[in-house]
């Protein structure tokens, strides 16, 4: 199935190449080298180690979304402040509809030869309408700035694919909340391939909330890299509410001393759907800090997955890490496999890991019925008891508001029976 799935990209493929007249001859050479390189790599099947627990060509589409103007919406509900929100519809950057506060401007597009892996090799090569944008030197903006990812019925049965890549210059700090959404969550069928990637240089400090509530039966496929500098910290935050199939990859470079990573997220699964973390921090200089707090919350047959990787390197002396996977299991048969790993290869270093699966205390629950407290409530209250903690780590007051009043709702539609 890998194997032919492949092949039909990278023919469908060729059309892409043609919308890419506006974009330089070299950058439109480095995307056909990109997707040389997603020809070798292929379709990752579970005999792959790094996605065993996930079969990813099952309902991914062979075709790509090719339009090539984006189609003007009215302003995404989601957008948190007018005065910024960057808008992508159906991957392609909206120029209409976006506001650039003052301090973040366009940059110049990057022609990249490395890749993460094969998803970021595929989705440069057919990215035709990739954004790059730069944060100025000094740049402190007090309010969250959106980006949103909305696929409308346009984008059915195809592959979306926005890029973004964003330079944070020197002393800035900035909030980012990047929502991916449909214009008809419970029809549309169709993949996300998104990659978004920060480069933070010194004294930057980056707050990236990512929410996916794509439409039930898609399939999500995303990555958030940052490389982070001297003193600069960067504040990750994974929010993933359910879908057909979901892969998350996060993965976040410590290059130089000083240099800071919160890497969080929550899961909440319901009935069928299945959601794949899979997260790396590399420790590269010494003196450089991660913390990690991923939590599960899985009811139905759902399925959950976290792989979190530290990696310390031998230069990396006194250096710290932490990283905490929990898991709610509500039902017999929802499931999740949990891979907390450290590979330290410095020895004067802080670090620890660890990973917890359990259920819903029984003891309670009868507490909080015994005070007249319907069955289903008490439940509700407990999960968001158990989840709570993870979305207060987010710093920014609007999104972190923002994010329990979606959580709350999103326990309100969730069945907690048994």
């Amino acid at each position: 199935m890998e194997q032919i799935l492949k092949n039909e990209l990278v023919k469908n493929s060729e059309a892409i190449l043609k919308k890419a007249v506006d974009l330089s001859p070299s950058y439109q050479t480095a995307m056909k080298n990109a997707l040389v390189v997603f020809e070798h790599l292929g379709i990752p099947s579970k005999k792959n180690e790094d996605w065993k627990y996930t079969n990813i060509a099952k309902n991914l589409s062979p075709r790509f979304y090719e339009q090539k103007e984006s189609i003007v919406h009215d302003v995404p509900k989601a957008v948190l402040d007018k005065r910024g929100m960057i808008i992508f519809n159906n991957g392609v950057f909206n120029k209409f509809l976006s506001v650039l506060p003052k301090g973040i401007e366009l940059d110049a597009l990057v022609i990249e030869d490395n890749f993460f892996d094969t998803f970021d090799s595929l989705n440069f090569g057919v990215a035709f309408s990739p954004l790059a944008l730069k944060i100025k030197k000094n740049t402190f903006i007090d309010f969250p700035i959106t980006i949103v990812h909305l696929v409308d019925d346009v984008g059915v049965n195809k592959i979306i694919s926005p890029r973004l890549t964003i330079t944070a210059e020197e002393n800035t700090k900035v909030s980012f909340l990047e929502i991916f959404s449909s214009t008809a969550n419970d029809k549309l069928q169709y993949s996300t391939n998104a990659v978004t990637k920060f480069k933070l240089l010194a004294n930057a400090h980056i707050e990236h909330v990512k929410m996916q509530s794509e439409a039930s039966n898609a399939v999500h496929i995303g990555l958030t890299q940052a490389q982070v500098f001297r003193d600069s910290s960067f504040k990750s935050m994974t929010l993933d509410y359910g879908l057909l199939t979901a892969r998350h990859n996060i993965n976040v470079d410590l290059l130089e001393a000083g240099a800071e990573a919160s890497v969080h997220g929550l899961f909440v699964l319901k009935q069928s759907e299945h959601t794949d973390i899979f997260s790396t921090i590399t420790h590269f200089a010494p003196h450089t800090t991660s913390d990690q707090l991923f939590k599960g919350i899985l009811a139905g047959s759902s399925h959950g997955i976290f792989t979190g990787k530290i990696i310390v390197k031998k230069d990396a002396q006194k250096s710290a890490s932490s990283q905490l996977n929990k898991n709610l299991i509500l039902s017999k048969i929802a499931h999740i496999d949990t891979r907390p790993q450290l590979l330290v290869h410095a020895d004067d270093v802080k670090c620890s890991h660890g990973a917890t699966v359990g259920q819903l205390s029984k003891e309670e629950e009868f507490y909080l019925e015994s005070r007249g407290i319907p069955k289903e409530r008490a439940k509700r209250m407990l999960c968001h008891g158990f989840a709570v903690d993870v979305i207060l780590k987010i710093e920014n007051p609007i999104i972190r508001k923002l994010a329990e009043k979606i959580l709350v709702e999103n326990f309100k539609q969730t069945s907690l029976s048994d």
